[in-house]
């Protein structure tokens, strides 16, 4: 082809002969744009036969990964339906609660993550609910003390397990529960604080109790409620030592 552009080219020189310019800008930059555009293609056509064998595997992987994460991804969806389907069947009220507590358990024995961590959380309140307290409280000490649990969920039964126990238990003891929690400073933590100047009073140290409320105060990121029901407290704590 560009060979062509060249005779044409020559015919053009002879015909401008006689007084006419002899060179055709636009002619010549047809010539070199072909010239380059046939460079380009054999280019092309060696990178292909050098590499198209690699950039048709990488392609097809391209392809292959983009069609299996889709899929995945409805899998995950239909699986995560499934799962909810599941546990609304488990809570649902059964006129005997160990059905209940048997296709939680179901849950907790098939399932992973948060799924699992909150069968086993509503296994407890479902024993809490009909009178089962120590079993309860085995659950729930169980959930706290598990490293594949979620912190929330692990939050959530220590400060639970830690109510249950404030009026039989030292203050070490529900220190050890809830300590783990106070140290987050997560949402749980002020209610933590709570549980323990209350397990301080339990156990008749005012001094302890009375220090965690005004910690408690001192924290912006509380309730009014919450502010009030402290205040109460302390102004109780106040009497008993004025009285002593």
């Amino acid at each position: 082809m560009a060979k062509e552009i060249r005779r044409k080219n020559g015919q053009g020189e002879k015909e401008n002969q006689g007084g006419k310019p002899y060179f055709n800008l636009d002619e010549e930059k047809a010539f070199f744009d072909e010239v380059d555009e046939e460079v380009r293609n054999e280019k092309f056509k060696e990178l292909i036969n050098k590499y198209g064998g690699y950039i048709l595997t990488i392609v097809i992987l391209c392809l292959t990964f983009a069609v299996g994460y889709e899929k995945i991804g409805e899998w995950r969806v239909n699986k995560a339906e499934q799962t909810n389907a599941r546990y609304a069947q488990a809570i649902m009220p059964k006129e005997d609660y160990e059905n209940n507590i048997a296709e939680l358990e179901s849950i907790v024995n098939t399932e992973t993550g948060l799924y699992k961590d909150i069968a086993r959380l509503q296994i407890a309140n479902i024993l809490l609910d009909n009178n089962q307290t120590e079993k309860a409280l085995l659950v729930l000490n169980q959930i706290r003390q598990d490293k594949e649990a979620s912190d929330k969920i692990k939050e959530i039964a220590s400060v639970k397990l830690a109510t249950y126990k404030i009026d039989n238990a030292t203050y070490e003891e529900v220190s050890e529960i809830l300590m783990p929690v106070v140290e987050k400073s997560g949402a749980w933590s002020p209610m933590a604080k709570e549980l323990l100047a209350m397990s301080a009073i339990q156990n008749k140290d005012m001094e302890k109790a009375k220090s965690i409320y005004e910690e408690l105060l001192a924290n912006g990121n509380i309730s009014e409620e919450f502010r009030a029901r402290i205040n109460d407290m302390l102004a109780s704590i106040n009497e008993v030592n004025a009285t002593e």
